[in-house]
């Protein structure tokens, strides 16, 4: 059926964003840059891109899983091994979809599976404020995974049952103060990730949500 092949391109292939040209930074509005740092500390960005004795955001901390050990990335705006050719919308895609800028797809130890329900407009301040840090050159080390972890295509399956995108639904019966707590929490904050048990598939059990986790220092 064309259709299943459609959809299986869909989910397999995602296509690159063009980079942005060489040493042409954006510029950003200081309110903006304000409001990203505020969403970074909210998402504690630095505890899983920082590498003890390495510069801020510049990534290569070891991400244990049960299926072996990934390392966080390069979020500093290095041209080269950061993220300093990526645009906006590079950067949105993989907030949303979890899809890095040259159309692979990312490994969950990036919970994009709850970056997923941040607003476009915190997705650019928190990108505002990325893009401005202070560049630093550090390659990412090799993920250690075996076969058939080490095959990043498995991971459209994954998302197929663990991602659900789009914003989180507000409840009407609750305060403004509960939804922005709710949101805080689903979203940006992924307090889930750390605190709910995860099933066979390293994704969060979400008939025990919030009732505990493994978290690996």
């Amino acid at each position: 059926d064309h259709r299943v092949g459609a959809v299986a391109v869909e989910v397999l292939y995602r296509p690159p964003i063009h980079p942005l040209p060489a040493g042409q930074a954006p510029h950003f509005d200081t309110a903006m840059i304000a409001h990203g740092a505020e969403l970074a500390a909210i998402g504690d960005c630095g505890s899983c891109h920082t590498a003890s004795g390495g510069k801020p955001f510049a990534g290569g901390v070891a991400v244990p899983t049960p299926f072996g050990t990934i390392y966080s990335s390069n979020i500093t705006p290095d041209e080269k091994t950061g993220i300093g050719r990526w645009s906006e919308a590079a950067f949105e895609r993989a907030m949303q979809q979890g899809v890095s800028r040259d159309g692979h797809l990312l490994y969950p130890a990036f919970p994009y599976d709850h970056f997923t329900h941040v607003t476009a407009d915190d997705d650019k301040a928190l990108y505002a404020f990325l893009m401005t840090r202070d560049p630093a050159e550090s390659r990412t080390p090799a993920n250690k995974l075996g076969f058939p972890f080490n095959v990043r295509a498995i991971l459209a399956g994954w998302n197929l049952l663990f991602l659900h995108p789009g914003p989180i639904a507000e409840d009407s019966s609750q305060s403004a103060e509960w939804n922005r707590g709710a949101y805080l929490v689903e979203g940006l904050g992924h307090c889930a990730a750390c605190h709910t048990p995860h099933n066979g598939f390293d994704a969060e059990d979400a008939s025990r949500a919030e009732a505990g986790g493994s978290v690996i220092d």
